[in-house]
């Protein structure tokens, strides 16, 4: 996955695949059926932005942290 994000926000600009297909939009009511059922979401990572750091985003992926920066 290649998570294009804007750097000033944060927030994602594009989300694709290896192949650079588009991934689609998830309604949250589909999200919140997974987090009530039994096996629900494993953690995988998270992405973080920080204004203390413009042009930096953070991400913690299996326990290992990583920042890209414009």
């Amino acid at each position: 996955m290649m998570i294009t994000l804007d750097t000033e926000t944060g927030k994602a600009v594009k989300v694709v695949d290896e192949n650079g297909n588009e991934a689609t939009r998830v309604d949250p009511k589909e999200i919140d059926k997974i987090y009530h059922s039994r096996e629900g979401f494993k953690y995988v990572g998270s992405i973080l932005h920080a204004h203390s750091s413009p042009g930096c985003v953070y991400f913690i992926i299996g326990g290992w942290y990583f920042k890209i920066c414009r």
